[in-house]
């Protein structure tokens, strides 16, 4: 049986006709359906370029194809292609092909529409609510798409044939299934044995690196929250560098704040990086800081669990499932962040009880683990998409 999988993500086609991604979903991602399925089809947006830039990767590949969505941009856009994209999902999908939406997803709203009988999979990968409720998009309907959005996902889980979920309480409270639907909690992310380091940090001073790790596409990590807190905490006199990885449209204004604030000795932006380097950055730093406004089950905030790092973050999504309360703060101010990360780099206990902690947490999110879970609910939807099928 094929799969047909929509993903929100924005990818480029060459005169070659190779799909490639700027970062996230590469080819070695979709080979985890494959496992089950015979083939995916992956609808989303893509551009038409004529060459690939050099740090780019491969998407498409042996059994792994696209349907191309118009490339539009912002809520404006979907709006003015909503029907031609109904149009192209409706032709792509059969009954006899599997449907699986990830979500959030304005793709696959259009989709089930007014359509209760395909038959889908759900893999629910955060939470459209708290993203519009941010504020982040700074528009006027944040609020109403919030709601408007809300109300659309809780509408398509009740109507699915099975549902994943990348937290393992959080968003299947907020986006319930019906009772007795094929449910589980499996986070999206791959730690395999490299991602591990073998033993936590030791701490015998207080620590002053730090690390902060995000998308500046938009501002859901919260660096601007950042800057101003390390603003505050050298006006007290308080010193702490920070690391910065990450590129996107906002780059440039971040670097411009920390002007404005006059602190930006202390920090150091180094763009978009390679995994590896990543990694070597995580591994000289002392604490990593993620004061997201918006978040599922952050990949970052585990990659740097995985590497032993003591973390602060905001009490957001399913981050709660991962920190100890005394490792999260619940107003996301510069203020309190700005506390947090002076309370935890000066607490030598603290920092080694985090690193302790966050390490053996982690475990639970091994590669091993997760594809097994994986693999288990894309078999189980697979029969469940059969019986669904030949009942039709």
């Amino acid at each position: 049986m094929n799969l047909i999988i929509t993903c929100e993500f924005r990818f480029a086609r060459t005169p070659d006709n190779v799909v490639w991604t700027s970062s996230a979903f590469e080819y070695s991602f979709w080979l985890r359906y494959l496992d089950v399925f015979s083939h995916v089809n992956v609808i989303a947006r893509v551009q038409q370029v004529m060459k690939a830039e050099s740090n780019w990767k491969q998407v498409s590949g042996d059994k792994v194809s696209f349907i191309d969505l118009p490339y539009y941009v912002g809520f404006i856009g979907l709006i003015k292609n909503s029907l031609k994209i109904r149009r192209i999902i409706n032709k792509a999908l059969t009954p006899q092909s599997a449907i699986i939406y990830r979500v959030p997803s304005q793709t696959a709203m259009i989709a089930t529409l007014g359509n209760k009988q395909q038959g889908y999979g759900l893999e629910v990968v955060g939470d459209p609510y708290d993203v519009f409720n941010s504020g982040i998009t700074n528009t006027f309907f944040d609020k109403t798409l919030a709601f408007l959005s809300y109300l659309g996902l809780r509408s398509m889980a009740h109507q699915c044939l099975a549902s994943c979920y990348v937290t393992t309480e959080y968003l299947q409270q907020r986006y319930p299934v019906k009772k007795g639907i094929l449910s589980i909690g499996c986070s999206d992310i791959e730690l395999r044995t490299e991602c591990f380091i073998e033993l936590p940090k030791v701490f015998t001073e207080p620590a002053k690196n730090l690390i902060f790790i995000g998308s500046f596409e938009q501002l859901y990590k919260g660096p601007d929250i950042l800057i101003k807190a390390i603003a505050e905490l050298l006006n007290q006199g308080k010193k702490y560098t920070v690391t910065i990885i990450g590129g996107g449209k906002y780059l440039q204004e971040m670097k411009d704040l920390a002007l404005q604030y006059s602190c930006e000795e202390q920090l150091h932006f180094l763009g978009e990086l390679p995994h590896l380097s990543v990694q070597k950055h995580l591994d000289v730093a002392d604490v990593f800081i993620m004061p997201s406004r918006t978040e599922g089950l952050p990949r970052a905030l585990m990659e740097a669990m995985a590497r032993a790092l003591p973390c602060i973050t905001s009490r957001v999504g399913g981050i709660p499932e991962l920190l100890e309360d005394k490792f999260m703060i619940n107003e996301n101010t510069p203020t309190y962040l700005a506390q947090a990360i002076d309370d935890l780099c000066n607490s030598i206990d603290l920092l080694n009880y985090a690193s302790r902690g966050n390490l053996d947490k982690v475990q639970n999110y091994r590669h091993e683990i997760l594809v097994k879970k994986r693999k288990d609910f894309y078999q189980k939807y697979y029969s469940l998409k059969k019986i669904h099928y030949l009942h039709d």
